[in-house]
């Protein structure tokens, strides 16, 4: 299984976009606590971290089995009100990304997308990445 969590003390902001992407993925979003990221990876393998930047924006990692697999920082946070239809899972138009999340996390390559990374929240919200890997 896989869950969502973040940073012991989380600003509101990280804190909202941890549980929009646990929405979005179909995970469970954990309140850590003074929980360490140790004690989850024994029961939950792969947990997806998200931590505040003070500067440059949140940073999402990807861990399984203790190992950051995949980290990236997030440079800028579109969101947009949802006309179409919603979609679970990340969707992406880059073929790296895909490659790297692909065997982790539910994503859909659409060479059609808004940007790098995207996703259908809550209260019909569309959200785009900007992003550095």
């Amino acid at each position: 299984m896989t869950i969502v969590t973040s940073s012991r003390k989380p600003t509101p902001e990280v804190r909202k976009l941890a549980k929009e992407i646990a929405f979005a993925l179909d995970f469970p979003y954990v309140q850590r606590g003074k929980t360490g990221l140790r004690n989850f990876g024994d029961t939950d393998p792969k947990i997806i971290f998200l931590s505040g930047s003070k500067r440059q924006g949140p940073i999402f990692d990807l861990t399984v089995n203790g190992d950051i697999v995949f980290s990236m920082l997030i440079t800028d946070i579109i969101i947009t009100d949802r006309t179409g239809e919603f979609k679970k899972g990340f969707v992406t138009r880059e073929q790296d990304l895909y490659d790297l999340l692909s065997p982790h996390l539910p994503i859909t390559l659409d060479k059609e997308a808004d940007g790098p990374i995207c996703f259908c929240g809550t209260q019909k919200k569309n959200y785009m990445f900007r992003v550095m890997v």
